[in-house]
């Protein structure tokens, strides 16, 4: 009975963590989606690819969120026709690049600023491969159901397309501009009904997410990770499956990685950049968002690129 309070008191922890911070990125998506023209979105796009690359990257410090409630603006911004290169990197490295989680890293490890910057770099290197590898991907190509509007922004001064009426109720999130049902009257009700569409749609995953991860530190024997030692070919494996199953926020996780004294910095490097790219609650998220190749590429490369940096600095590290 004790073990499944415990569990009931993680699982709840976790979900109430979280989901202020899924709630502002579907406020935050339904905002672009209501509020802010194509023509603002295409303007602030670069058109070279290194250029889109890096926007998506660094949007991070202007659009700040954390990996709770980054798949909801990546999704609202690809169904308004924002590339793919430029949407995956900022999914990927936003929570990072968050000024929150940036600083939080800096107090956690005092003294020690290299640990942001190697926790930049290392989310940097996937976001960046991920975002070239998409190439000239559009949004459709890479979301796994279709909006009636998806397709790229439409060129400076081109007409906006007619769209025929679609029939969806008043929480449409079509994206094609027409006023559906009562909300069409209000902005301010609109955001809230698409907010309220997507923070449903994606919480239930929060959810189980967070009752996996729940379990897994409920049930989980005391003691268990003593293995992980000084050895760095075990402790940057283990702690990155521990980034995957403990889904702490990237706003604290890294007070979690540095409690692991025990570990080689290179261990709590890749717990720290794995973790906000990859976890309980995103997989979940990936998939039902993503097309599946795209999403199993959104946990494939992260953890090995991860897994090899990682390495390769512990072994330089001389542990």
């Amino acid at each position: 009975m004790e073990t499944l309070l415990e569990f009931a008191s993680y699982a709840t922890a976790i979900v109430f963590e979280a989901a202020p911070f899924l709630l502002l990125g579907a406020l935050l998506g339904s905002l672009v989606e209501v509020c802010v023209p194509d023509t603002v979105l295409q303007r602030l796009v670069p058109r070279s690819p290194g250029g889109q690359i890096s926007f998506g990257l660094l949007a991070g410090l202007v659009v700040p969120t954390c990996e709770c409630g980054v798949v909801p603006i990546a999704r609202k911004l690809l169904v308004r026709g924002v590339p793919p290169r430029v949407v995956i990197p900022y999914m990927l490295a936003a929570p990072v690049m968050h000024p929150v989680s940036l600083l939080s890293t800096l107090v956690a490890f005092p003294g020690q600023w290299y640990m942001a910057l190697w926790r930049v770099i290392l989310v940097a290197v996937p976001a960046v491969a991920l975002g070239l590898a998409l190439g000239e991907a559009r949004p459709e190509d890479v979301l796994r159901a279709a909006r009636p509007a998806l397709g790229r922004m439409p060129a400076p001064g081109a007409p906006a397309a007619a769209h025929d009426d679609h029939g969806h109720g008043p929480a449409c999130s079509c994206g094609c501009g027409h006023d559906h049902g009562p909300a069409g009257g209000s902005k301010i009700l609109r955001v809230l009904l698409h907010t309220a569409e997507e923070f449903l749609s994606m919480g239930r995953f929060l959810v189980l997410g967070a009752c996996a991860a729940a379990a897994f530190k409920a049930f989980l024997p005391l003691g268990a990770i003593a293995w992980l030692g000084d050895n760095v070919f075990v402790a940057v494996p283990g702690m990155m499956l521990l980034a995957v199953l403990l889904s702490v926020c990237s706003e604290a996780d890294a007070f979690v990685a540095a409690s692991f004294a025990m570990v080689p910095k290179a261990a709590q490097l890749a717990f720290l950049a794995l973790g906000p790219m990859v976890d309980l609650k995103l997989i979940p998220m990936f998939l039902v968002t993503f097309r599946r190749r795209l999403a199993v590429a959104l946990v494939t490369v992260p953890t090995v690129v991860v897994l090899l940096l990682a390495l390769a600095l512990g072994l330089a590290e001389g542990r």
